[in-house]
């Protein structure tokens, strides 16, 4: 009976020594499921741990691109000594929901998500003289951009008419809309345009016709100019012919006589008066 109970006294004594010795174990906890944010909005990678904080106590977030190992990943955040410490293109944007992060919370918030965002995240607690594990949790996270599509229908007829349902479905759930399309026949359309064509020459010849008659009757109403012509007597003659027509006369009755000098002929000057 000595011998059987001497061993099992000896593995617990040993694993005593370890565990006063290596101290008591980092344990992370973090999320199983994937996270899903959309784009622009804050992201809050949840991670929480157990372990005998001391003066050692060390955190770091780190971020592995989508494809790529463990080990290339890219710091974003340290805390050691009392002291945080964002290091990375994501510094800017990443802060802890505690700090100090020495209440066993470590969660991560990432503002103003972008889809470069998306890969694995890594949640390091480090506690020496805690080795006895790696103290090490695993985020995925996606950012949901949004993506818009278009249908292109070609050679369309009228089996095509009908109601159209675009579904989209992510992580997040899913969202639907529809679209309800209508194809007519072409020769009722080339009748509404010709009817259409009708109808506007029919109203250019009505407007053309309406300004021609009114453009007559404006000329009708219009008062005639009149000449009042001079004011020459009718048995007057003009200078020179009085001169040769006496001549004529005196001649026909065998006499000659000699026609006044010009300056006894008197001309009256004409008044052209006009009328407007």
């Amino acid at each position: 009976m000595a011998r059987v109970l001497r061993p099992l006294l000896c593995g617990a004594l040993l694993v005593l020594i370890c565990m006063t010795v290596l101290g008591p174990a980092v344990e992370v906890h973090v999320p199983a499921e994937p996270l899903s944010t959309p784009v622009g909005k804050t992201a809050e990678l949840t991670c929480s741990y157990s372990t005998s904080v001391t003066d050692t106590f060390a955190l770091e977030w780190s971020f592995v691109q989508p494809g790529k190992p463990i080990s290339a990943s890219h710091p974003i955040l340290y805390f050691t000594s009392g002291h945080l410490y964002p290091t990375g293109s994501k510094a800017k944007r990443a802060s802890l929901l505690q700090n100090p992060p020495t209440g066993g919370v470590a969660t991560l918030k990432l503002t103003d998500v972008r889809p470069s965002d998306t890969g694995t995240y890594l949640c390091h607690v480090n506690n020496p003289p805690d080795f006895y594990t790696n103290g090490l949790g695993l985020i995925n996270l996606t950012v949901l951009d949004e993506v818009s599509g278009q249908l292109i229908l070609t050679n369309l007829s009228l089996a095509s008419s009908g109601t159209y349902r675009c579904m989209a479905t992510n992580q997040l759930g899913s969202a639907s809309c529809e679209l309800t399309l209508s194809v007519t026949d072409p020769s009722k359309g080339r009748v509404a345009g010709a009817m259409i064509g009708v109808l506007l020459g029919v109203l250019f010849l009505s407007i053309a016709t309406f300004c021609l008659i009114r453009f007559q009757k404006e000329r009708r109403k219009r008062p005639k100019e009149t000449y009042g012509g001079s004011d020459l007597r009718e048995d007057a003659l003009a200078p020179g012919i009085a001169e040769q027509t006496s001549v004529r006369a005196d001649s026909s009755n065998g006499l000659l006589e000699r026609p006044p000098s010009v300056s006894t002929v008197t001309t009256t000057k004409s008044k052209l008066p006009m009328v407007v």
